[in-house]
């Protein structure tokens, strides 16, 4: 199936649970923001929101300075 994740198309074997595709990414979940087909989905809603063929996914990664 295909889907976009920050405007780059990829394709996976099957849906796939934001929490999972965040873990297959290798992100560090606690400095990211995930927003599935322009809305934001909150961290306790990952593991039983699904991503399927042909949603957008934006994942915004927050960084720390001075």
């Amino acid at each position: 199936m295909e889907i976009v994740i920050n405007g780059e198309k990829r394709l996976l074997l099957e849906e796939i649970s934001v929490e999972n595709l965040i873990f297959l990414l290798k992100l560090n979940k606690n400095s990211i923001l995930v927003e599935l087909n322009l809305e934001i989905i909150k961290k306790y809603e990952w593991e039983n929101t699904i991503i399927s063929e042909g949603d957008s996914v934006e994942i915004i990664t927050f960084m720390g300075g001075g």
